[in-house]
């Protein structure tokens, strides 16, 4: 969550903030002092992988402790945002185990086509085989909104025998009949059955070509882009089309054979109806134990009121029937090298983060070179801490003494999509996090990133940030970021072009975000015209990482002066970044008088960096030299 004020507070903020996944209170080392968080990985059947977070209380009380509660994101969200998170913290304060996933219908899934309801039976299956692992014999599943009927249509199918309960927040009665109620009273444009023609057009119910469409007022009643949806046509047609019939929980509920709880928002703007009602009939016609409950005062988001969600929720739980002793699980052996943080910035904006720290590499670094050195590592485009980061850098750069923070940023999540993903903002971002290694011990930084996270990397290496600067790396550094936009969209055949584009946004390059537009541009990445291929933004965030007065994002005038060696990883593979680039950029710097840049070329690597060894090789020597 990086994007405005009020995660920690209790003022509601705009909406932008909002629908980034904010939640008031939900802050990495203070919510969670008396729980345990670790980050895990869900396994699919159909090779899929997604990130989980843990939450275990520090002891069982009253036998809690035994229980598992599996909790599913809404639309849009993930594992670490928004009511999920929440809950997980609020569910370990209370006793309860809480696992909160990601699912393919996770951040950009369903804007880029992956994001199919009919497929998320696996990642949930994945997350039992996990429970399972772990050693949790008694599991209650629990979904927000959209996670409500992905929960519900999992149980319906699969029921295993571990789960002895459901439990859903905000749930739609249907997810289609909601979509189509909500955007017939927002005036939504496209309208909900002119999609449902482009999508039989596309020929999507036959698994023909897809496409990505921005439905206007889907969300809310202004044409801001934060009012706005961004959809695949294949993942709509599947999760709300008229024809889906998974996502109707009100059929699926019946199936489910285990007791539910339906807590519902008591002032609803998205489900204004009788939602819960409809459900509880259904399900008590089925002949299952159900609870139905609204929290009054309440709106969809739960803003401000997820303690007191939770509280009925727990007494809820607590009220479900144990037939058996329940074994709480051991807990396994606690490395201690990952520490989820939250960092405040200076204007109130809150950034998640992941600091790895291997105690005696860097003690015994500290003790052989006198200094504390970190590094502070940036996620490439969309991305945040887990995503676009090349995660697995942190474990053995961590190794060899030298802790890492990788963190979230304000252009990362759905700021692109919603308009407030300004890349010059990062600098504030990395302050902020330099200052709190500060505070914790270090005295010297090291900055680095990927792809556009290393561009942010070379624009805040120029800058003041603190500490003491000892390198910059990149990770598959573009020699700029217009130029190499502008390059890869004429040889895809962008559409609009990277010359309309320019005339398009330069208008809206400082406006507000409520005065911003939405764009989906076609083959701007890949000459595809699949949605994988396309990119979605506001004219804004296009202008200030893509347009030609971007110099934020114009590695080749910052190289040069950064004031420490520099590292450039590249792959002759890469597709979206041309491998020449950083043989261009070192020349640049030393044209500018930069004398330690080196360039490490991975042969056949591609963007992904998919050759994990070749990749934590070429960084290895450099930190250890330069930290």
């Amino acid at each position: 969550m990086s994007t405005g004020r009020g995660a920690g507070d209790d003022v509601r903020p705009d909406r932008v903030t909002i629908r980034s996944g904010a939640r008031p209170h939900t802050e990495f080392g203070h919510d969670d002092v008396d729980a345990d968080a670790e980050l895990v990985v869900i396994r699919t059947a159909d090779h899929k992988h997604w990130d989980g977070l843990l939450m275990r209380p520090r002891e069982d009380r009253g036998g809690r402790a035994g229980t598992l509660v599996i909790v599913v994101h809404g639309s849009l969200g993930n594992y670490m945002g928004g009511v999920p998170r929440r809950m997980a913290f609020e569910l370990a304060h209370h006793g309860y185990a809480a696992l909160s996933i990601n699912t393919r219908m996770a951040n950009f899934g369903v804007v880029y086509g992956g994001g199919l309801f009919d497929e998320t039976p696996h990642d949930l299956a994945g997350a039992m085989d996990l429970a399972r692992d772990i050693g949790f014999e008694r599991v209650v599943l629990m979904g927000y909104s959209l996670g409500a009927s992905i929960v519900t249509h999992y149980q319906a199918l699969r029921r295993p025998p571990e789960v002895v309960g459901l439990c859903t927040l905000a749930h739609p009665w249907s997810l289609p009949e909601s979509m189509r109620a909500r955007w017939t009273r927002l005036r939504a444009r496209p309208s909900y059955t002119e999609v449902a023609r482009m999508a039989l057009r596309a020929g999507v119910d036959r698994g023909d070509d897809d496409d990505v469409v921005i439905v206007h007022r889907g969300a809310g009643p202004t044409d801001a882009p934060f009012d706005s949806e961004a959809w695949s046509l294949r993942c709509w047609w599947q999760c709300r089309g008229p024809e889906s019939r998974n996502p109707v929980s009100v059929d699926r509920i019946r199936d489910i054979g285990v007791p539910v709880a339906f807590i519902q928002a008591g002032d609803d703007p998205v489900l204004p109806g009788d939602d819960g009602d409809n459900l509880a009939e259904a399900a008590r016609a089925a002949g299952l134990d159900v609870h139905l409950e609204h929290v009054p005062g309440a709106d969809h988001t739960f803003w401000g009121m997820v303690p007191e969600v939770a509280d009925r929720a727990v007494a809820w739980l607590d009220a479900l029937p144990i037939d058996r002793d329940v074994m709480v699980p051991p807990r396994g052996a606690q490395s201690g090298t990952a520490r989820l943080v939250t960092i405040e910035g200076g204007d109130g904006s809150l950034h998640d983060a992941i600091l790895e720290r291997h105690g005696d590499p860097t003690a015994a670094r500290a003790a052989a070179t006198g200094r504390r050195t970190a590094i502070i590592h940036l996620h490439g485009n969309q991305g945040n801490l887990s995503v676009g980061a090349l995660r697995f850098i942190r474990t053995p750069i961590a190794g060899l003494g030298v802790p890492i923070l990788t963190m979230d940023t304000r252009i990362g999540n759905v700021s692109q999509l919603f308009g407030t993903a300004v890349l010059e903002d990062v600098l504030e971002d990395v302050r902020a996090a330099t200052a709190w290694l500060a505070g914790e011990g270090y005295d010297h930084v090291l900055l680095s990133g990927y792809s556009l996270g290393a561009t942010a990397a070379l624009y805040c290496a120029v800058h003041d940030l603190g500490l003491p600067l000892v390198g910059a790396a990149g990770l598959g550094t573009a020699w700029s970021l217009p130029e190499s936009s502008r390059d890869r969209m004429d040889r895809c055949g962008a559409a609009p072009s990277y010359d309309e584009l320019v005339e398009l946004c330069r208008p809206y390059a400082d406006v507000a975000p409520a005065d911003d537009v939405s764009l989906v541009i076609h083959r701007m990445y890949l000459p595809d015209d699949a949605p994988h291929a396309a990119g979605v933004y506001t004219a804004r965030t296009w202008w200030h990482s893509r347009g030609p007065d971007s110099e934020a994002a114009k590695a080749y005038l910052h190289v040069g002066r950064v004031p420490a060696p520099v590292l450039l990883v590249q792959g002759t593979a890469d597709v979206i970044v041309a491998p020449d680039d950083a043989i261009r950029l070192a020349d640049r710097a030393r044209a500018d008088g930069h004398s330690d840049v080196e360039v490490h070329m991975l042969e056949g690597v591609g963007h992904d960096f998919g050759d994990h060894d070749a990749t934590v090789g070429a960084l290895r020597d450099w930190v250890l030299r330069v930290a």
